[in-house]
């Protein structure tokens, strides 16, 4: 896509002062110790501290992202879905829950880059033409539909290259249609352009959009990066998170810094999601890789891994 200059600053303040024990639940901590610190919500107060026994905190009350959970807990345990790619035979797509969908590119499992464990996944395009793509999918059920059509999201990454210039990247992207608004298929995304900065995109068929609002944080090199995102569909909402801090200039509620298309005025209709999407895709020529780990999904906001 072609797109214009860097937008504003998405609109929204930080949460409160985090309490003690997680943000919200509280997991009990040892006898005679508080929990550790939770993390606040995105834009509304993180719950009262524990108690020298362990107690959590009250929820605070969200208006938009949840608090993460505590470093210390397994979100694995009750997350809608999780993956450290273990399973899988190095050399070969992953399996199971997985659909593997590629256009010029290749996906596999291997070790030369591997957060947790000995495996992680690969997604390379070579930027040879003009549209590659190389994604691991989430598509239907078990996953999909999510309650309340909203979910958060997280995943390791290491990227050892982006195209440069004006080239137009993505390496996540939830899917649907929007039956309220005649949307045959809606993408929700986040990627990047201009030299590496990272973008949130909206794009649909048919009618058209091809929207975008960029950000001044850009995609980190050649280490391990943790990626956190949300999708709600009831308020066309999506937030972006990079090793565990938000960038607020990724956020976008209902419409972002302009479209090429202009069949929907711009709005950004978030679809019914029944899919989500990641790796690496360009729609221009320009190369990109990227390693994937310790994927999760869930109905709350999971935090970075531990390790």
């Amino acid at each position: 896509m072609t797109s214009g200059a860097a937008g504003a600053a998405g609109a929204g303040t930080a949460g409160g002062a985090a309490g003690e024990g997680v943000a919200g639940a509280g997991a009990a901590g040892a006898t005679g110790g508080a929990g550790a610190p939770g993390a606040a919500g995105a834009t509304g107060t993180a719950g009262a501290g524990g108690s020298a026994t362990g107690t959590g905190g009250a929820a605070g009350n969200d208006g938009g992202a949840a608090g993460a959970t505590d470093a210390g807990a397994d979100p694995c345990a009750t997350a809608i879905f999780c993956d450290d790619f273990e399973a899988y035979t190095a050399g070969g797509a992953p399996k199971g829950k997985w659909k593997v969908t590629t256009n010029n590119g290749t996906i596999a499992v291997d070790g030369t880059h591997a957060h947790s464990g000995k495996n992680a996944v690969h997604a390379l395009t070579t930027g040879a033409q003009a549209y590659e793509s190389a994604y691991i999918g989430l598509v239907g059920a078990p996953v999909f539909p999510v309650a309340g059509n909203g979910f958060f999201g997280r995943m390791m990454m290491y990227a050892t290259q982006a195209p440069a210039d004006v080239v137009h990247w993505t390496i996540i992207q939830g899917e649907g249609p929007v039956p309220a608004h005649a949307v045959t298929n809606a993408v929700v995304r986040y990627g990047g352009q201009y030299n590496l900065r990272f973008m949130a995109n909206y794009d649909s068929s048919p009618p058209k959009s091809d929207c975008w609002h960029h950000s001044k944080t850009t995609i980190p090199l050649n280490r391990w990066a943790c990626v956190e995102w949300q999708f709600d569909g009831a308020t066309s909402t999506q937030r972006f998170w990079l090793d565990g801090q938000p960038i607020d200039d990724l956020t976008v509620v209902g419409k972002g810094d302009g479209c090429i298309a202009h069949d929907l005025m711009d709005n950004w209709y978030f679809p019914n999601f029944n899919a989500l999407r990641l790796g690496w895709e360009h729609y221009q020529l320009g190369p990109g890789e990227v390693w994937i780990d310790d994927v999760a999904v869930d109905s709350k906001r999971l935090g970075c891994p531990a390790n």
